[in-house]
């Protein structure tokens, strides 16, 4: 796991030395990425940088940029590509030699020897930066679920590309944040799907399973090399709708231990977060199991609230698999504290509160020497985990069957007053539609819509209606639900120079998942069935079948000391937005009614003021101090 930073110039002129400063620059501001080594290269007009974090390899041999000396290519790679070992001894049957035992060597003799399409022979995450000397060519590429990032743009004849956003706005001119994209993020809560924009005007990102090339100093759009749909497959679907149970079972199984044990190739010490909850206890249960070494899950308390805390589901969990639990107690005062960090490591406004309980937990791990953890996201996507919304459609349906039985004039209006009333376009035609776009409302229009064909169209062969609707419904929430949480996890892991990885997104069970009957994830009132009858021969009886909770936080309690109009006084909303400031003062001072909204407010207030207002995480840290005291 690293950081990345580059540049192609364009323009005649420049030096290397002042490539090797802006790159040098960018480096410097991701140094929290890779803390053990550092580099960077320059080939005329191209420059490349490297923040390392020592996961595989732990020698000199790994250090980046990495040049093949025979052929003059260069990579700079951020991720971990857990099939390498496999793919090193392919490569050298084809007559490559290696210089280390890194997965940075194999993926760049991998797209030496077979292209792109060594892309989909990779079992990862993974953002990397490849330069082609000989055609002057740099590639770009992110993993199929965008579990790494990479930005870029171009600035005053460069084309600069990094793995942080932040990296590159400290190094461009003129930054002004992206009206558009900030009222998409006011509605939505997500601003990682459906565009290449970001929140600041010019900078993208390389969106998830996309490529782009730079070619002679010149950018080529970016192009999907992956599409999930369209891994949905009929045939697959009818093979689980015709196998026993038991076969089934043990199937997902044997792809859930593979995927869990792959991810533990380390040199270096490997942990599980443990919330106590089903997902990331499978994934602890499996790893105990399975690594020699000392082995320990790591867990946040939330001190002070034992109806929030779940460390005594946790502690269940590592009492029973015998395995230290090492519980970070977390307070308000932490999140006070920590929460313009958060910020500034997120380079964004944070979506979620208990980020900053996620960043901290990481800088805990680190602290005790354990420098890759594991993390329990996208079985509720995958394998069926918001059961409240799909036991809300069966009573659409129900619904709607009763209105077929009405005048059409009564029918139309019920429609029309239902979906307004649930926030749904007025335009959907049926329940159907109208829950896919219930679960595309955090995206923009245009996306939505078609994500919602995508969905839909991919499961076409599904003939009962409710399944085929989940089902279009989850692979919905796996392209739209999850990305703001990867961008939590690698942004909030790597502030504590800690890598984080995520089991259930290998591709090879993501594919199985995808194509699995709904009566294998909701049965009855129990959702994620397969999941829960998997785990039963892993973990005690009582956190199977616990209530499910989400990591709250008593966010209420922790805004209440510094709810204080001082914070938004002359400031980014104001000065920036143009927000009127009596009208804003005025809705801080009644935050108590909406509480989210004033947790998206600060976050949003934070985040200018740190990006465009150019003020330190300790000025602004000082001043909520400050705000508290008032």
């Amino acid at each position: 796991m690293c950081g990345l930073a580059g540049l192609v110039c364009t323009k005649c002129g420049c030096s290397d030395e002042t490539h090797s400063h802006i790159v040098g620059r960018m480096c410097e501001l991701q140094h929290h990425r890779g803390p053990d080594d550092s580099g960077i290269a320059t080939f005329d007009a191209v420059c490349l940088g490297s923040n390392r974090l020592k996961i595989i390899d732990l020698s000199g041999a790994g250090h980046m940029p990495m040049t093949d000396p025979a052929t003059g290519w260069s990579i700079v790679y951020n991720g971990e590509v857990y099939n390498y070992i496999d793919l090193r001894q392919e490569l050298i049957a084809c007559g490559h030699t290696f210089n280390s035992h890194t997965d940075t060597e194999v993926v760049l003799r991998a797209f030496q020897e077979w292209g792109e399409a060594c892309l989909n022979r990779f079992v990862g995450m993974f953002a990397f930066a490849i330069f082609d000397p000989q055609s002057q060519t740099v590639i770009l590429a992110r993993d199929r679920y965008g579990k790494k990032p990479l930005y870029y743009t171009e600035q005053a004849g460069h084309i600069l590309f990094a793995s942080e956003l932040h990296a590159l706005m400290r190094v461009c001119s003129d930054v002004r944040p992206n009206q558009r994209r900030l009222i998409e993020w006011s509605l939505y809560r997500n601003i990682d799907f459906g565009s290449q924009e970001t929140l600041v005007d010019g900078i993208n990102t390389l969106e998830a399973g996309q490529i782009v090339h730079i070619r002679n100093g010149r950018l080529e759009s970016a192009r999907p090399y992956y599409v999930l749909e369209s891994h949905v497959d009929q045939s697959i679907y009818e093979h689980y709708q015709s196998l026993p149970e038991h076969e089934v079972v043990r199937e997902f199984e044997g792809l859930i231990q593979t995927s869990i044990v792959d991810r533990l190739v380390s040199d270096v010490p490997v942990g599980a977060l443990c919330s106590g909850g089903i997902d990331s206890s499978l994934i602890t249960a499996i790893c105990s199991k399975n690594i020699r070494t000392d082995f320990a899950a790591f867990n946040i308390s939330v001190a002070g609230y034992d109806a929030l805390d779940e460390n005594r589901y946790a502690q269940q969990v590592a009492d029973s698999l015998g395995i230290p639990l090492h519980t970070y107690s977390f307070t308000g005062a932490d999140f006070q504290k920590a929460l313009p960090r958060a910020i500034y490591h997120n380079g964004a406004p944070l979506t979620h509160p208990n980020s900053v309980a996620f960043m901290l937990i990481s800088e805990f791990a680190r602290e005790r020497g354990v420098t890759v953890l594991l993390s329990g996201e996208a079985t509720d996507e995958l394998f069926g985990g918001y059961f409240r919304r799909y036991r809300r459609l069966g009573q659409m349906m129900k619904a709607e069957r009763i209105l077929k039985r009405c005048p059409s004039w009564l029918r139309n209006a019920i429609t029309v007053l239902g979906h307004v009333a649930d926030g749904v376009p007025p335009t959907a035609t049926s329940t159907y539609e109208g829950l896919l776009a219930q679960t595309t409302m955090f995206i923009d229009q245009y996306a939505r819509e078609d994500l919602r064909i995508r969905c839909e169209h991919a499961y076409r062969f599904v003939e009962n209606k409710r399944d085929r609707a989940i089902m279009a419904t989850m692979l919905a929430d796996v392209s739209n639900f999850l990305t703001p949480l990867l961008r939590r996890l690698d942004r909030m892991s790597m502030a504590g120079s800690v890598e984080c990885r995520v089991p259930f997104l290998d591709h090879r069970l993501v594919h199985a998942a995808i194509n699995l009957p709904m009566k294998y994830k909701l049965r009855g009132r129990t959702d994620k069935w397969l999941i829960k009858k998997i785990a039963s021969g892993h973990l005690p009886h009582a956190i199977i079948n616990r209530k499910k909770s989400g990591f709250p936080l008593p966010v209420t309690d922790y805004l209440s000391p510094i709810a204080n109009p001082s914070l938004f006084k002359g400031g980014f909303c104001t000065q920036v937005l143009g927000m009127h400031e009596t009208g804003l003062l005025e809705n801080v001072e009644s935050w108590r009614s909406n509480v989210h909204g004033f947790f998206n407010l600060l976050a949003l207030e934070i985040w200018g003021r740190l990006f465009f207002l150019n003020e330190s995480v300790d000025e602004i840290t000082e001043r909520i101090g400050r705000s508290n005291v008032d």
